[in-house]
């Protein structure tokens, strides 16, 4: 099985590296940002967040047929039948939209594999440092190459997207984000799919975000596990249902908060994910999903 995972992970290296070139050579095309409809203004994207998940879409099912691709911008593709109906993959084309938009090189191609609803290998490949990171259960790779973790540091670096942007925050927001202040070096980079990569590759200590997706995460938590670091949901994740989304349609899943650390942060990390359990809005989506509101 393992030999199988690393074929496929190998497939979405392929098909992110193809993804970032086209990026590259087209920053300065299609790279308008707009509003998503049904967000707010700081939720946006671009005409080649389409074009590039479908670009990806296309590898990864000619790689493994039969299997699912839900994405960010275009729900669920190449849902279907046969041995590989048990293969999703959770596709970001952009991570980092807002960044690659106003030219900024902190975005990525993120790819997260899961067999049998168990998150099974990961691909974060940013594109304007040619920095592939791919990951199984078992072992991370940076270029193809075992990760040298760096020193750690007296001060831990913690990359965060709190408070969220675009809506008021939760006093419980500000409690956690005046708390990492005081005991971190504190960073917003705007992607989850790289701070989640530069933790298990030691650039970063700690990442933690308010509102994310399975895509925003799928392949960075794969990254951080095997590199023996620790990865957290809030609230936790629901069980994986019987049949993928429709094709087409958006994902019925709720963003939630997540928060992944090196090895070594055991404490900080339990009590920001303590911290993350008091905020309002997610244990509101959880009444919601448990038919209690």
């Amino acid at each position: 099985m393992e030999g199988d995972v690393r074929r496929l992970v190998d497939a979405s290296a392929r098909a992110a590296r193809r993804a970032g070139r086209h990026l590259m050579e087209n920053s300065g095309r299609g790279a308008d940002a707009r509003a998503k409809a049904g967000t707010h203004e700081h939720d946006v994207v671009t005409e080649l967040d389409a074009a590039v998940e479908a670009m990806i879409s296309a590898d990864l099912t000619a790689a493994c047929p039969g299997s699912a691709v839900i994405g960010e911008e275009g729900g669920a593709r190449g849902v279907g039948g046969g041995a590989a109906s048990d293969v999703r993959w959770y596709v970001d084309p952009i991570d980092g939209t807002h960044n690659f938009a106003r030219g900024l090189p902190l975005f990525c191609v993120s790819i997260g594999l899961t067999v049998d609803g168990v998150p099974a290998g990961g691909c974060v490949y940013e594109p304007a440092r040619d920095e592939l990171y791919t990951a199984t259960a078992e072992r991370i790779l940076r270029n193809g190459r075992p990760v040298e973790r760096p020193p750690e540091r007296a001060v831990p670096m913690i990359l965060t997207d709190l408070p969220r942007a675009g809506t008021a925050a939760d006093p419980a927001e500000l409690e956690l984000f005046t708390r990492l202040l005081a005991a971190a070096d504190v960073r917003r980079i705007g992607s989850s799919a790289l701070a989640l990569a530069y933790v298990a590759t030691g650039r970063a200590d700690m990442a933690v975000t308010p509102d994310a997706f399975p895509w925003d995460y799928a392949a960075g938590r794969v990254l951080v596990t095997a590199s023996g670091g620790a990865f957290t949901t809030v609230p936790d994740e629901p069980p994986v249902p019987d049949e993928p989304p429709a094709p087409d349609g958006p994902s019925p899943t709720r963003p939630g908060a997540f928060a992944a650390w090196r090895p070594g942060l055991a404490d900080l990390g339990a009590a920001v994910v303590e911290s993350l359990d008091k905020f309002a809005f997610l244990r509101d989506w959880r009444e919601d999903d448990n038919g209690l509101a």
